[in-house]
């Protein structure tokens, strides 16, 4: 396994790399892929936080820093297993022909495309709204949809009018439980 060559390929719309992984390979690309999103998120979270800590006059020291930074791992793993369990339910109910680990694995060796993104969702958090980092907010997040959702069609062996329709549930599903949770 070249996880490097693998990791380019898929950031390029090409699965053929990650289907030729055995499950104990793609399970060591979900874990190294989420992991660095999850570094990435939280040390964008503690960088753009900062400003607003000090405005409150809470502690920025280095302590409260790695544990800002450490806790985006977490976050990435859960943000990656309800999304997994989500799309593997309505994936699997429409007809889909994969189990819940593969689905699990899968999106998390296609957590790769998330990364440029992570820096951009820790600021939003912090109250940033300038329209430069809210349109490249939405970019970030239009390309790791596409990768996941392609890697996801792959992996169930659905065509393309039933991959619609479930990731078109999945998102409205999504998006009503944020709704209610907000």
């Amino acid at each position: 396994m070249n996880y490097f060559n693998s990791m380019i390929r898929l950031l390029q719309f090409d699965t053929a790399p990650i289907k030729k992984l055995n499950i104990k390979q793609l399970q060591y690309c979900c874990i190294i892929n989420v992991v660095i999103l999850g570094f990435i998120y939280g040390f964008s979270a503690f960088f753009f936080s900062k400003i607003v800590l000090v405005e409150k006059g809470l502690d920025t020291s280095s302590f409260n820093a790695l544990k800002i930074i450490i806790a985006g791992i977490p976050i990435a793993f859960l943000m990656h297993a309800s999304a997994s369990l989500f799309f593997w339910v309505f994936l699997k109910a429409i007809g889909g022909k994969a189990n819940f680990m593969l689905s699990y694995f899968n999106m998390g060796a296609a957590s790769i495309s998330l990364w440029p993104l992570a820096p951009f969702i820790a600021a939003l958090q912090t109250g940033s709204n300038m329209p430069l980092m809210i349109g490249l907010t939405i970019c970030f997040s239009l390309y790791g949809f596409a990768v996941n959702v392609l890697l996801m069609k792959e992996t169930f062996q659905l065509s393309h009018i039933k991959m619609f329709i479930a990731t078109s549930v999945t998102i409205i599903y999504i998006g009503c439980f944020l709704y209610l949770w907000v």
